[in-house]
């Protein structure tokens, strides 16, 4: 009995061992490109027509696009920068370079907590992709100057960098004084960058300090995540509610992944 089984074991064992030889082709990853290669040629001569950063497709079909002061306007050229670097498209680049440039005034955005998306998304991804020796050193000036810019609106009492102004919750029954959202925690990578080009510790503490109050605050028992937290004046969470989740105490999907 235990012979049988040994055979066909054997057997499965070797056809396991030649398929581990054969290479594995990821057709999808080459195609996905171009495809996307195609999207952003054409979304780049769009942007350039209505003068702006595109950001979504409305009802009737039509592109929305959003100044340099949206939370948004970084990803456009950062994906034109991920393209360029798995093909090599110089027109890519270029538009890459344009499009990021055109961000430059953003390094001065303290309106909001979202400067990280900004500056980093397109400057920190040309300064990883660009072989321009000149260029690259004056993004860095600039992703030193979105990061001063960051600190801003970080309180040393309080531990966080503040996400929104005072405003009122989704329900209109609470006004938060100090709302940190989850979404914060992506604009940190830019902050220990700043300090690794910099060799200023202060970015990366405010950082850790940062991600340490998010952890002890935004997360529940069972991992998942509120996606507010409202703070006093000493740092003490307050209020831990939802701004575009189903309810406070579920969890929004984009924010819990985020925060992973």
């Amino acid at each position: 009995m235990k012979r049988k089984m040994l055979i066909p074991l054997l057997g499965l064992t070797v056809a396991g061992l030649t398929l581990s030889f054969i290479p594995i082709k990821l057709p999808f990853i080459k195609k996905s490109f171009e495809a996307s290669e195609k999207q952003y040629t054409y979304l780049a001569k769009e942007a350039d027509r209505l003068r702006n950063f595109p950001r979504t497709i409305n009802k009737k079909g039509e592109l929305v696009v959003k100044s340099e002061w949206d939370w948004t306007g970084g990803f456009f050229p950062g994906s034109l920068w991920y393209i360029y670097n798995k093909t090599g498209d110089e027109g890519i680049k270029n538009e890459a370079i344009k499009w990021t440039e055109a961000l430059e005034k953003a390094k001065n955005l303290d309106q909001h907590h979202d400067i990280g998306f900004v500056m980093y998304c397109s400057y920190g991804n040309a300064i990883k992709y660009l072989k321009d020796p000149k260029k690259v050193e004056a993004y860095k000036d600039i992703i030193i100057h979105a990061a001063n810019t960051a600190l801003k609106r970080y309180n040393p009492k309080v531990g966080l960098i503040k996400s929104w102004n005072k405003k009122k919750s989704w329900d209109g029954k609470t006004t938060w004084q100090y709302p940190v959202i989850i979404d914060n925690m992506l604009n940190l990578e830019m902050l220990c960058y700043v300090s690794d080009i910099t060799g200023d510790p202060k970015f990366r503490n405010v950082a850790i300090s940062h991600a340490t109050k998010t952890m002890q605050n935004h997360f529940r028992p069972d991992h998942s995540t509120y996606h507010v937290v409202d703070y006093d004046e000493n740092g003490k969470a307050i209020h831990r509610q939802t701004n575009q989740g189903y309810a406070d105490n579920s969890t929004w999907a984009r924010g819990q992944a985020w925060a992973i």
